[in-house]
Order: structure tokens, then sequence, then C-alpha cells
């Protein structure tokens, strides 16, 4: 592999062959933190790491495909740290190849790795792995990326602009995922699948503001996802959100409602299309209504209505059929 360049320090690459029983896996490897976070254990053997390696989809697939192609074709990428080589790079290929070991021990003992040296930093290989994995291959689902963003937050304890110029992630990407993975950890809620929950329910403005005025609403709402009670993501932003984003009195006692926990999203939702504001022509209304009242239009208006009778003509044409519709209505 020859030279690589990171935050400016060049290193040089070893390519060789190792015997696959002296590369341990790295606990940081978004792959193998995202599988032991969900399992509870903070501090995994090496055996209780690729036990659990072994049961996802990713691994059963990876060893199908290395078995087919009769070895690997991109190597592992090791680092020395004292005396031991760790994978930062291929962690389910080495829980991959394990499991082709058991059959056959003499062709799966050894495979490719480019081991990188013991100089290089934690820092350094952050830049490294996450500019492989958050931008080139972009193989790490969210959920990974995020987990792998916030520990090198903690670590390093930088801006967030900091983080996404070492890895090539616009800030308000990094800053979206920290804050989402922070809620998560905060929750002690660190189940994958519940991620798109979760991105839902903190980045939905509508949401937040009910947040910031009721604490509790978080707990409430955490407890439905944890439980299975909200059954899709999508209903965070489909159904609470769009009753968050109404400001008129009957939607705020529904979202009261779903605070205080007197009702669940989807009941709220029924409550809230019975009120016939949940339609896009209500929304359509509502910003002509908002464009109206507002001064700055009203001002532009005034001054182009001078001398120009066609405006006063439409206005009048509208008012006609306003009045019409409302009376209709009543």
């Amino acid at each position: 592999m020859g030279m690589i360049t990171i935050g400016q320090n060049q290193y040089e690459v070893k390519e060789q062959e190792m015997l696959q029983q002296e590369i341990l896996f790295w606990v940081e490897n978004p792959r193998v933190y995202s599988v032991l976070r969900e399992d509870g254990n903070e501090n995994p053997s090496q055996a209780e790491i690729e036990a659990l390696m072994r049961k996802t989809e990713n691994v059963k697939e990876l060893r199908i495909q290395i078995e087919q192609n009769g070895g690997l074709i991109e190597p592992l990428t090791v680092v020395l740290r004292g005396n031991d080589y760790i994978a930062v790079e291929g962690n389910s290929r080495l829980a991959a190849y394990r499991i082709l070991a058991e059959t056959n021990p003499k062709k799966w003992a050894k495979l490719p790795v480019n081991i990188l040296p013991e100089t290089i930093t934690d820092t350094e290989l952050f830049i490294y792995v996450g500019t492989i994995h958050l931008v080139k291959k972009k193989d790490w689902s969210v959920f990974e990326q995020a987990a792998y963003v916030y520990r090198q937050k903690k670590l390093q304890k930088c801006p967030d602009s900091t983080l996404a110029k070492q890895v090539g992630l616009a800030p308000a990407t990094v800053k979206k995922y920290i804050e989402v993975y922070t809620f998560m950890v905060a929750n002690n809620d660190t189940v994958q699948s519940h991620w798109n929950y979760y991105e839902q329910y903190v980045s939905n403005k509508g949401i937040k503001n009910y947040r910031q005025l009721f604490p509790e609403m978080d707990e409430q709402i955490v407890g439905q996802i944890k439980t299975g009670k909200i059954k899709q993501a999508k209903d965070i932003r489909d159904k609470l959100g769009k009753i968050a984003q109404a400001t008129d009195k009957t939607s705020n006692r529904i979202m009261r409602d779903v605070i205080e926990g007197k009702t669940d999203i989807d009941d709220a939702y029924t409550r809230f299309e019975a009120t016939g504001k949940s339609g896009n022509n209500y929304g359509k209304i509502k910003e002509f209504r908002s464009l109206m009242t507002s001064d700055e239009f009203k001002k532009a208006l005034r001054a182009e209505a001078v001398g120009n009778n066609t405006i006063l003509f439409e206005l009048k044409k509208i008012k006609k059929e306003i009045d019409k519709m409302v009376k209709e209505l009543s």
C-alpha cells in the first residue's frame, strides 16, 4: 500500500499476510460498538465480541462472498498497539474468516492486511477510518456513523466543525448526529432500529417547541418507542409532528393529552383529523392568511396598488368568494 497521509502526517503502511487469530476486534469500530451497545455489554471480551458479530446479517453475507471468491478482495487494516494488532477496518471480514476457519482451518488461517504503525494517534485513526466509511464507502448505517462521531466528540472534546472537517462531513450533519445520538444515550436507548424514531422526534421543529415547554414529553415518547407502542418512525413526523405544528387551541389540547399520557399518537391524530386541520387545503389557507396579514406584504401591495385598479379588482373578487364560502360552510 506504500505511504498514506493523515492530517498532514505521512505514515508507511506495510502489506503482508497474518494469522487471523493474531488479530483482535476493535471495540471502537461502529459495527462492533453498535452490536455491543444493544447487548448492554460495556467491557466485552474478544470471544464475546466475536460471538455477537457472527450473528449479524452483514457477517453472514460476507462469509458467503469471501468463500465464493476464494479469499478477500480488500485487505483488513490493522494497527499495532503495544503487542496487539487491532482491526480498525474490516472487523466484519475478520468475523467471517473465523466462521470459515471452522470448516477449513488451513485454507482460512491467514488473511491479507495493511498494517498501520503504532505511532499513529487515536485522532488520526478516527480521521482515517471515518473518511473511508463516512465519505467514500458510506457503508455504515446512519446510526453507526452517528455513534462513531459521538464517541470522537467525547474523546477529542472539539467543536462539531472540527470533526466535520476531519472526515469531510457537513457541519450540520455532524451536529444532527451528535444531537440525536446524545438524546438516545441520555434516555438509555441505543437500539439501532430506533434511530429513525429519534431522528424524527429530535429534529421536528413543532415537536421541539413542545419539548422546550414540557420536558416531561421526552419520557412519554421514549417509553412508547421502547415498548413499540409507536409502530413506525414516520408516525412521529406525519402524526405527532403535524399536530405539534398546528397553532390552534384544539391541537394544543390534543398535544397536552399526549404529553400527559392520556392518549397515544394514533388516537391523537384521529382527533386531529376530525378538526379538519390535517389536510393540505388547511395548510394552503393558513399560508394565504399569513401572507395577507403580513405587514410587509400589505405595505408592498399598497404601494403597487396606487393607480392600479387591477389589484383592487382582484381583491374584491377574492373577498366575494371568501364571503360566499364562509356563508356556505357556516
